[in-house]
């Protein structure tokens, strides 16, 4: 005779940890969810827009769509679903977030009126002591993604030349300066000059700026906040940012802080940056090289 299971039998049966992803838009929410399910992990995305749904339906084992503000659903969802660790990851895009900041909910409210200011390491701190009074442990990114993480070394075909080099050094110190003031963690410089600067508009937008106003190719510094909140928005570059980088002529250099920053697509960024002539390279994160 074959027994069955029931849904909820299989359910009580079912000894994986429970972890919740809140993920916004990109590709790094599916590999985090795929990393954490070859960890063993079941895996439940919670959604901050179609874009981050659409990715993460293949993958994870059950997806809520949530909107940013609505933190007391968001709350019921974890408990009635057992989470006990969760995870924040992906772009979630801040000129958006101010154009629904009339939605939020009365907990998000409530919430908010606790922080001291809005700017983003004391939000995402707040949201983190919010998460952890309910009793869910929040993880770090790094923990499901080490692999993403370069090295110091250069990991293109061309090394960037002794004046590539200059820019980098004058860049990193430039951009640890904006970072440490919470501005933005992206410089992009040309002859030890500064040509843009990253703010709320985000790294591709002001890379973009940057090589129009160079018409040439440019060096792209990228670094992390000092003490970043590595459970939290840890800076990641893709071929997104190398499309921005071109310009109307081939070259430049993309610069970023050694185990501080994530490549995403790094094959695939490399093999681009080889066909138009461009250097990738990582520096020490502290010091430059």
């Amino acid at each position: 005779m074959v027994s069955s299971l029931t849904h909820s039998e299989k359910q009580s049966q079912d000894t994986r940890r429970i972890l919740a992803i809140v993920a916004g838009d990109g590709k790094l929410p599916p590999i985090l969810a795929q990393s954490a399910k070859e960890k063993g992990y079941k895996v439940i995305a919670f959604c901050l827009s179609d874009d981050s749904q659409a990715r993460m339906e293949p993958i994870a084992d059950k997806v809520h769509r949530i909107a940013p503000g609505h933190l007391g659903r968001s709350a019921q969802l974890w408990l009635q679903e057992g989470v006990q660790d969760s995870v924040f990851i992906g772009k979630v895009h801040k000129v958006e977030l101010l154009r629904q900041i009339h939605k939020i909910d009365l907990v998000a409210l409530k919430e908010l009126s606790r922080l001291p200011n809005f700017n983003d390491d004391t939000i995402q701190r707040g949201m983190a002591d919010f998460v952890e009074r309910h009793g869910i442990r929040v993880i770090t990114q790094r923990e499901f993604l080490r692999h993403l993480f370069p090295q110091v070394g250069v990991m293109t075909k061309r090394e960037p030349t002794a004046a590539e080099y200059a820019d980098i050094d004058f860049g990193m110190k430039i951009a640890r300066e904006i970072a440490s003031l919470d501005i933005g963690q992206t410089v992009v410089v040309r002859d030890r000059m500064v040509l843009a600067i990253e703010a709320i508009e985000g790294t591709d937008q002001a890379i973009r700026r940057g090589v129009e106003l160079a018409r040439g190719p440019v060096v792209v510094c990228k670094v992390a906040k000092p003490n970043q909140d590595q459970r939290f928005d840890i800076p990641a570059l893709g071929m997104n940012t190398l499309n921005a980088m071109l310009g109307e002529k081939p070259g430049g250099v993309l610069a970023m802080a050694a185990g501080d920053t994530m490549m995403v697509d790094k094959e695939e960024m490399i093999r681009f940056a080889d066909e138009k002539q461009m250097s990738i390279v990582a520096v020490s994160a502290k010091e430059g090289f």
